[in-house]
């Protein structure tokens, strides 16, 4: 059984596991919860380098991962090329944003791209694409109100009313905590189509494990902050 270690700074790791649980259920998984260092969206590249390394090493030190899942999208945009660079023997898979996508259904005026800052200035995909017309949306407090607000998560649809401006017919999440918020999203914006990163993810990971006969999945999740944790339980159905 393969070892896969996932890896965000809150809850929005779980989105990305339980998608790798559907479509590769081959592998022992830990998710590491990194929220002690809550949110990574306002943190510069050096200090996410550092942040990632000091956390691989210490993980490795009682998990042997040999693949890891960076389920952040501002941890992909920023530091997977050094990170595989410094860990060459191990096998790094990205989360970015579901553009394509929302691109091939839709008009680029049409989608909405929501991330962090970091996110949108270091994305290959994002700066690609970026001229195409696509608009862009910067949302640093949203990670962090998402964990804050698990236990009622339509406590934050007067912000994505009063943020989520202008005239969009696809938005697209740069954030796996985002995710959680899809059926508010709905909610608000009824007419709109939602696309997420979770399972171009999964699908990359199985690519590289490949299917397998008579293997059944195993999850950890790993986090600083137990009050988090039991958040995390009950809304995800752990």
């Amino acid at each position: 059984m393969k070892n896969v270690l996932l890896m965000d700074s809150g809850s929005g790791g779980v989105n990305i596991l339980k998608e790798c649980v559907k479509i590769c259920p081959y592998c022992n998984y830990l998710l590491y919860c990194d929220t002690e260092n809550l949110p990574y969206g306002t943190k510069g590249k050096k200090e996410l380098y550092e942040i990632t390394k000091r956390n691989l090493e210490k993980i490795y030190s009682f998990f042997k991962f040999e693949y890891v899942v960076l389920a952040c999208n501002t941890l992909t945009a920023t530091v997977i090329d050094e990170i595989r660079k410094k860990f060459s023997l191990i096998t790094f898979i990205g989360t970015v944003p579901a553009i394509k996508p929302a691109l091939e259904e839709n008009k680029a005026k049409d989608v909405l791209v929501i991330a962090t800052k970091a996110t949108i200035k270091n994305n290959k995909l994002i700066k690609k694409y970026k001229k195409s017309g696509i608009k862009l949306l910067p949302l640093n407090d949203l990670a962090p109100l998402i964990d804050q607000n698990l236990d009622c998560l339509d406590n934050l649809k007067d912000y994505l009313k009063l943020n989520l401006k202008g005239q969009f017919k696809a938005i697209v999440l740069g954030c796996t905590h985002y995710q959680a918020l899809t059926n508010q999203m709905h909610e608000v914006f009824p007419d709109v189509k939602i696309y997420n990163s979770a399972n171009g993810v999964a699908r990359r990971l199985l690519s590289f494990v490949g299917k397998q006969e008579n293997i059944n999945f195993q999850v950890q999740i790993f986090c600083e902050q137990t009050e988090l944790l039991g958040k995390f339980w009950w809304y995800y159905n752990l």
